[in-house]
């Protein structure tokens, strides 16, 4: 682990003040609540996903294509223009290794990171990042648990007899949290992270990152000879977190979190100069003044290909059904033919309202092979609708009858589309395809 000399600036302020609001929107996301109804959680066991006020089930998995599609392009478009910005400034593992190094400079001061430190303030240090660690573990199992639930269990006399399942992850989360801040941190992300490994690929000389101005700086003061503007302090190595040089140029270790640039900006302000590190591009290096490309074939394609597929996230969220509807033939009771030439044929259905409101919801009749009227039978009456509570599920039975004609006969299996239409709303409606058999020979 690399332990970084602290260093203080306009960009180290800016992160703050970003990290000030992370920190609480990552901790305490999974607490809020939609009309009594979790902003966003991912029931596994439940087989549900909820987010700002929808529930969403596996059926609907292409919602998650889409949405790690736009993930996948926002990262080659955004790293085509700006960089590394999101692990610098919003990654959570930098976020939260700056939260420990917080804590570790406040309760040891200048002996952070020192060899000489006070044992048992070294001690306290580890003992508060535990008690972080344990929080930020409870919080991510938070995404997948209730944390209502969480505290109601804590809270029962049977806690520690039987205790929930949630509390071996985060005894796992909390152990794996600890490991990373307090031994691993940046160089995680300098060679385990695979978006190091093709940040490169994407940026090319009109990106944004941090940059060295080697036009300016090199050569270096060396011997009491100064060619360039760099002093050759290494103030902007000690600053690293990742302990890299971005005198050398790009580098998959760089985070782009700014540190040199402040640590750069105090140096040259002291020789009443501007820093030589901060954030443009390769070419604004190369020839000072040149303006920053941000339309090129590169950005045009990303931008492009992520335009489309919002816009095809949006219309297929506008369109959406918030309902899951299942029937299938029923496979004890075999489809029969009764007196008065009447074939039945037996359906179970399963409806699941993805709403958290009380719905009803009609059958009918929208499309049928057969040459005779169908008439559907649910729950013994002949009233196809049925009731299901919000964020609920319903089993029904359906029975399909129809006179059967000469023709009829000549086919075996005939087609009948059923329609499920929400009474409260008619836009919401689900189309069903079930096969009606004949029996052959009276059976």
């Amino acid at each position: 682990m690399v332990i970084s000399r602290h260093i203080t600036g306009k960009i180290r302020s800016a992160r703050y003040a970003v990290e000030a609001v992370l920190i609480p929107l990552y901790l305490f996301l999974p607490w809020l609540r939609w009309e009594g109804h979790p902003w966003i959680r991912l029931d596994i066991p439940a087989r549900k996903f909820y987010l700002l006020g929808n529930i969403f089930t596996p059926q609907e998995g292409y919602f998650l294509h889409l949405f790690l599609i736009t993930m996948g392009l926002s990262l080659f478009f955004f790293t085509t223009l700006i960089g590394r910005v999101w692990c610098g400034w919003a990654c959570p593992q930098t976020v939260f290794t700056d939260l420990f190094d917080w804590i570790g400079r406040s309760v040891l001061g200048s002996k952070y990171g020192k060899k000489d430190a006070p044992f048992f303030g070294k001690v306290f240090v580890h003992f508060l990042w535990i008690t972080v660690s344990l929080l930020g573990a409870l919080a991510w199992i938070s995404y997948f648990a209730d944390p209502y639930e969480m505290i109601s269990d804590v809270r029962a006399s049977s806690f520690w007899i039987t205790p929930p399942v949630w509390i071996y992850f985060t005894g796992f989360f909390t152990a794996t949290l600890y490991a990373d801040m307090a031994f691993v941190r940046e160089q995680f992300c300098k060679y385990a992270c695979p978006y190091a490994r093709f940040q490169t690929v994407m940026m090319d000389a009109d990106s944004v990152n941090i940059t060295y101005d080697f036009k300016r700086g090199e050569p270096r003061r060396k011997a009491g000879v100064q060619e360039g503007d760099c002093t050759a302090c290494n103030l902007c190595l000690v600053v690293c977190p990742t302990g890299i040089d971005i005198r050398e140029g790009v580098n998959v270790g760089c985070i782009a979190c700014g540190k040199c640039s402040d640590a750069c900006t105090k140096t040259m302000g002291k020789e009443g100069k501007k820093t030589l590190i901060g954030y443009f591009s390769e070419n604004q290096a190369k020839q000072p003044g040149t303006p920053i490309r941000w339309i090129r074939p590169r950005s045009i394609v990303y931008g492009t290909l992520l335009t489309c597929v919002l816009i095809t996230a949006f219309v297929l969220l506008y369109e959406r059904t918030p309902m899951y509807a299942n029937i299938l033939p029923d496979r004890i009771i075999q489809p029969m033919e009764v007196p008065g030439g009447v074939v039945r044929n037996f359906y179970n259905g399963n409806l699941l309202n993805l709403t958290f409101e009380k719905r009803t919801w009609n059958l009918r009749i929208v499309d049928s092979t057969l040459r005779t009227p169908v008439r559907i039978l649910m729950g013994g009456t002949e009233i196809p609708s049925l009731q299901v509570e919000g964020n609920g599920s319903e089993n029904f039975r359906v029975i399909l009858e129809a006179g059967i004609q000469p023709e009829d006969r000549l086919i075996h299996t005939h087609k009948i589309s059923l329609e499920l239409q929400d009474v409260e709303n008619e836009k919401n409606r689900m189309k069903k395809t079930v096969p009606f058999l004949i029996p052959q020979n009276g059976r």
